[in-house]
């Protein structure tokens, strides 16, 4: 069951002398539960990608579909709602609100819409992130990692059809950046959520399902990573 489907997607800025063609005709699907990583230069047109699919900007031509709904036949009110209820975001600067606690920023997603956080989910959270006892700490008070598996937490509280991670772990030092992915990629199998990930680090993107490479705007499936693992999904999350 495809997740997400692309297809002949492109985007372009300017016009004449000045146009930049960000995205060529690209078209790649993820079934669910798949982690796929996006690897390529710097200017490639990785983070435009994201964007169209996170639909935080429009395509010039072509089609995202996230579980079947196409995002850009939406109105933009339908669209903001959807993405809310469908997408989680987890950014390189964490993003975490600093008047909020652990608990209170994992938990703001449901009560931006409308809903109260079921609290055997949000202690489920907390102990799958490592969280439990600084579940009153202020971001502030959190080391970088423990910053970012809170901003984890958040996008899968949720349980959004699709995930999307711009390099999540480029604020990090090398530990607790494989740290932080390797609890994503057990959260993925867990939750059998659908991930795509921005990454510069090559090392970090073949522990996923599937890479593709991003150059000159044009999209390359590398294939499968070899390291999918389905025993994740009912492995106990530390």
């Amino acid at each position: 069951m495809n997740i997400l489907q692309v297809q002949n997607l492109c985007k372009t800025y300017g016009r004449g002398e000045t146009q930049v063609n960000a995205l060529k005709n690209v078209s790649f699907h993820l079934e669910k539960g798949e982690f796929g990583a996006i690897v390529g230069e710097s200017g490639s047109g990785k983070s435009t990608l994201l964007n169209c699919i996170g639909a935080l900007d429009v395509p010039t031509s072509g089609q995202i579909l996230v579980d079947g709904n196409d995002l850009f036949t939406m109105n933009e009110e339908e669209r903001t709602i959807f993405r809310r209820r469908n997408i989680g975001f987890i950014f390189q600067a964490f993003q975490l609100v600093p008047e909020l606690n652990v608990e209170q920023n994992i938990s703001f997603p449901l009560l931006l819409d409308y809903r109260k956080p079921e609290q055997p989910a949000v202690e489920e959270m907390l102990e799958i992130l490592g969280l439990t006892d600084r579940r009153h700490h202020l971001p502030n008070q959190l080391s970088g990692g423990q910053q970012q598996r809170v901003a984890i937490g958040r996008a899968l509280i949720t349980k959004p059809k699709l995930i999307l991670a711009d390099e999540p772990t480029g604020n990090l030092d090398s530990k607790n950046s494989q740290e932080v992915l390797d609890l994503l990629m057990k959260a993925s199998r867990h939750y059998q959520q659908t991930i795509l990930m921005i990454t510069h680090n090559n090392n970090l993107a073949v522990s996923a399902d599937r890479v593709f490479r991003v150059s000159d705007g044009c999209l390359t499936d590398m294939g499968q990573t070899g390291t999918r693992r389905e025993g994740f999904r009912d492995e106990k999350l530390s």
